[in-house]
């Protein structure tokens, strides 16, 4: 469909070139056309094949920016269920926003973590028996939960179900979110992840189990927003009821059970690698270029450790982040040297070893 203007044009323009030389034969035969008649034609065939050619081009721009919003627009997903004459289910997913892209997920990561940090601030608070403290650092959580759920992609679900004739016998529709969210930045500060592997530990020596600290490193986390929201609720709830018990056992709950934490006891080197890249990060931030090449250099020396663990398959991605740090030193040295570095120079800088730290990050998972 998406050609068929474009080939309806062509076949126009080859007919009636076909039918002008029919007709214009005998004339040609016939006389030699003057100079300013043959002009005139010249002028009129060069106008119309510009007419044609703007009239295709049209046509092609057309087609294009329908293809393009139809596969902008097109975010549908059909799914049949049953035997061919008895009962049939339909189930259509529609997503209603476009999936976040990578910055707006870093909205939502650092959201995530903030939320965490005012649960944190509000059990620190009912120890103290800082009731209106603590409630409003509950409400302050809970608007950060809002937020990203405001930023965070729905999808409309529709089920019908269909008998044996056709007619329809259940029909639902539900509007679904994902409420998993990565945390990529932020989480791994000590003051926002120590209070929540406090809050595990706590829970599992209640619960009668050993707790033995070993060598394990948290490498990835992955907030549930649903049961923090539903915690966070129940916090809000006691504390206007004047029962900050209830309330602390509510924000446990949300520490507990509102973010699952990925442990392995593998890659030290890599973890020593990510977390010299955060530091590095900051340091440039900071605008402290000697403190960030100090640390893009251990950052350069742990991942040259890893690289020799890996296997040959897997050493690429190392490679050239190795290759883009060596580049980055160099041009800090240089910059530090002429002493022109500029504001926009920083920030791409910065982001730029940000983007290092999601690529480690990413490892832990791959390369295992």
């Amino acid at each position: 469909m998406r050609d068929y203007p474009l080939w309806m044009t062509w076949r126009s323009l080859a007919a009636g070139l076909l039918s002008l030389m029919v007709v214009a034969a005998p004339t040609w035969g016939q006389q030699k056309p003057s100079s300013s008649s043959a002009k005139q034609e010249k002028s009129t065939s060069a106008s119309s094949n510009k007419q044609e050619s703007s009239s295709t081009q049209e046509s092609i721009n057309s087609a294009s920016s329908s293809s393009a919003k139809d596969e902008k627009t097109s975010r549908r997903i059909v799914r049949t269920f049953g035997s061919e004459g008895g009962y049939r289910t339909e189930v259509v997913s529609e997503n209603v926003e476009s999936a976040p892209g990578y910055d707006d997920q870093r909205q939502i990561s650092l959201l995530t973590a903030d939320a965490f940090a005012h649960i944190d601030k509000a059990t620190v608070s009912l120890a103290a028996d800082e009731l209106k403290e603590a409630q409003k650092e509950v409400s302050k959580g809970r608007e950060a939960v809002q937020a990203i759920r405001k930023m965070q992609p729905r999808t409309i679900v529709r089920t019908k179900t269909l008998a044996s004739d056709g007619k329809p016998i259940f029909e639902d529709e539900i509007t679904v979110q994902d409420t998993r969210v990565p945390l990529y930045e932020g989480i791994w500060h000590a003051r926002t992840l120590a209070p929540i592997l406090a809050a595990r530990r706590n829970a599992m020596e209640i619960a009668g189990v050993q707790v033995i600290e070993s060598e394990r490193i948290v490498t990835e986390a992955i907030a549930d927003l649903e049961v923090i929201d539903a915690q966070l609720a129940r916090a809000a709830k006691a504390l206007e009821k004047n029962k900050p018990a209830d309330a602390s056992k509510a924000l446990a709950e949300a520490l507990v059970r509102g973010i699952d934490l990925r442990f392995t006891k593998e890659d030290k080197e890599l973890v020593s690698a990510r977390d010299a890249i955060w530091y590095a990060r900051r340091a440039l931030e900071e605008n402290n270029v000697a403190q960030a090449l100090v640390n893009l250099e251990t950052a350069r020396q742990r991942l040259r450790i890893y690289r020799e663990v890996l296997a040959t398959d897997n050493r690429q991605d190392v490679d050239k982040m190795l290759r883009e740090v060596e580049q980055l030193e160099a041009q800090l040295r240089q910059e530090s040297k002429s002493q022109s570095t500029t504001a926009a120079d920083r920030t791409r800088h910065t982001q730029q070893v940000t983007h290092w730290w999601d690529r480690v990050n990413s490892w832990f998972r791959r390369h295992l």
